[in-house]
């Protein structure tokens, strides 16, 4: 067949291909790798194996086509956790390689926690030694430069996460920074419903706010940050800092009353001001991310006009992010629909916090535009996975085919017809097995009937 394909320049990705009955390949192409990736994205969701061929021919059916699409949204995003679980080199470019296919574009990559800080530090250069699980399980800055590499050239842009302040206890574990990091004694105890209770761990900890090496510690981890990584947006983290800790070190409270403040929650505002000014005079142009819930929202934690806020609490709290903070841009992932790894249990043998499995259905009944904020104010949405639970074998478990739904929402034109359950599950089912035929796992997620007889399934009842 004859296929002619054409790319328009940013700011949307924009691709139209023709096909008609030929033996001849042309491309034309006018600047627009990644408008050419996803071209090629979409061409390959359309080649199927032709289950009559003895040869395994590879067919596309319905030709000649003409296909004119491009994102609705600039952020389509997955959130990747390696603080809790070191994930290796070919596990991150799996995830990489599907969300190429999905025409998803951003890797969150949540590199520090509580429990591990795994990324090589040329500032700092004995903290991942001491902060990572292991010796030999440290992200060394080559390595961190290929995966941004690697994406790059998959249409995937890598957003870096430095939690911040809280969440910080891995940091002390680097003795010269261990008087910064509050609550790193503590521990964590649980309750193992009314059979015993346990100590825990690790516990929640923070950066003091109040100490100069805090914000030098930022300082530097910033400057690798800015080496290794491509993109203008750095994940800050910026929520659930443990107030008790500061609480609890006289210093703080005497830093509180000689800086005037009457609510703790204002060393929150101080140490995110304080923050953003070191990246800012370390690069001008970068953009900082955080994190926002209904927690943060009720501390008026206060932000810049150019902060990008990303919303992790109930889908209906959505509507106060434009009440709250009108002059900022927002990163849909309600718990309720996109937090991937919830269901499960917890990582004590206990019920999941964040309830039930998110099944696809609901995910993709999700619609970023109905919960009263601007479509303007909205860059995109994220599926995100916290790794208590996850590692190498089933990370992309957790990801597909769910996600898809979401990666077709946030690149297609918003739905205004009626539901079409039986081609939404052709689709994912036909994705599912592309990854497959990649190497790359994919979960059932209807019986094996269905699939072959989707109509009879799914076909919508007079």
């Amino acid at each position: 067949f004859f296929f002619f394909l054409m790319i328009r320049r940013p700011p949307r990705s924009t691709h139209c291909i023709s096909s008609a009955a030929s033996d001849v390949y042309k491309r034309q192409v006018s600047g627009c790798p990644v408008g050419l990736i996803r071209a090629f994205a979409t061409l390959e969701q359309l080649i199927q194996k032709d289950g009559e061929s003895a040869t395994g021919k590879a067919v596309i059916e319905d030709v000649p086509l003409r296909i004119k699409d491009e994102p609705r949204f600039g952020y389509r995003g997955i959130m990747m956790d390696t603080a809790r679980h070191f994930l290796k080199r070919a596990t991150i470019n799996a995830v990489i390689d599907g969300m190429m296919l999905a025409k998803l574009n951003v890797l969150h990559w949540h590199i520090t926690d509580d429990d591990s800080f795994a990324m090589e530090s040329k500032q700092i250069p004995g903290l991942a030694g001491s902060a990572a699980f292991d010796k030999n399980e440290i992200y060394s800055a080559v390595q961190i430069k290929n995966f941004v590499k690697y994406a790059k050239q998959r249409g995937v842009r890598i957003i870096p996460e430095i939690e911040s302040p809280g969440h910080a206890r891995a940091i002390g574990k680097y003795k010269p920074l261990n008087d910064a990091i509050t609550c790193f004694n503590s521990i964590w105890p649980h309750n193992l419903r009314e059979y015993h209770k346990i100590r825990g761990g690790p516990p929640t900890a923070a950066f003091d706010p109040s100490m100069n090496k805090s914000y030098e510690f930022m300082k530097s981890i910033l400057k690798d940050v800015i080496e290794y990584f491509e993109d203008d947006l750095i994940h800050l983290g910026g929520d659930e800092v443990m107030y008790s800790c500061w609480r609890g070190r006289q210093s703080i409270m005497d830093f509180m009353k000689k800086q005037g403040f009457t609510r703790v929650q204002q060393l929150l505002d101080y140490f995110i001001g304080r923050t953003r000014n070191v990246l800012k005079e370390l690069n001008s142009k970068k953009k900082v991310v955080y994190w926002s819930n209904r927690d943060t929202m009720n501390a008026k934690i206060k932000y810049a006009p150019g902060d990008v806020l990303q919303f992790w609490g109930h889908t209906n709290e959505i509507h106060r992010l434009e009440e709250e903070y009108p002059n900022n841009k927002y990163i849909l992932s309600p718990y309720d629909v996109l937090y991937l790894d919830c269901g499960v249990g917890n990582k004590y043998g206990g019920p999941s916090w964040c309830g039930n499995y998110k099944v696809w259905l609901d995910i993709y009944r999700f619609e970023p535009t109905d919960y009263n904020v601007s479509e303007s104010k909205i860059l995109g949405a994220e599926g995100a996975t916290w790794a208590e639970l996850i590692d190498d074998s089933n990370i992309e478990l957790k990801f597909w085919p769910r996600l898809l739904p979401l990666a077709e929402t946030l690149w297609m034109p918003k739905r205004t017809e009626e539901m079409d359950l039986v081609s939404l599950i052709k689709r994912m089912n036909a994705f599912s097995k592309k990854l497959n035929e990649r190497g790359i796992p994919s979960n059932a997620f209807i019986r094996q009937y269905c699939e072959i007889h989707t109509e009879e399934c799914f076909a919508k009842r007079d």
